[in-house]
């Protein structure tokens, strides 16, 4: 009985620090990826740098109100979170314009 229990203890500590060690390594990774969108990348490369994004909506719909100068000939905009949110809250957005390259990034965090 004693042998289960350590067993089943074991097994959750071993899975929450593998956890953490994919979250830390995603964290550092998207931040890294970021910081390498600049205007005009193509939405294949951004996708290649930071994945899959966690949502696609309407320019300015997530995060509310945009300046109305960022807005004009936005198309989309790629949401991603750190996997620590919301937690700790870091999201980046990446704004596409029609022709499928990136407009504007921003950052988003909370202290």
């Amino acid at each position: 009985m004693k042998q289960t229990v350590y067993l089943v203890v074991g097994s959750i500590a071993l899975a929450g620090a593998v956890w953490l060690g994919w979250a830390i390594l995603q964290d550092r990774q998207l931040e890294k990826g970021f910081d390498g969108i600049k205007a005009g990348t193509t939405e294949r490369e951004v996708v290649q740098r930071l994945g899959h994004p966690k949502r696609v909506e309407k320019c300015g719909e997530f995060f509310g109100p945009i300046p109305k100068g960022e807005l004009e000939g936005c198309a989309r905009e790629y949401l991603y979170a750190s996997p620590f949110a919301p937690l700790l809250p870091q999201y980046f957005a990446v704004r596409f314009d029609k022709s499928d390259r990136v407009k504007s990034t921003a950052a988003y965090s909370s202290p």
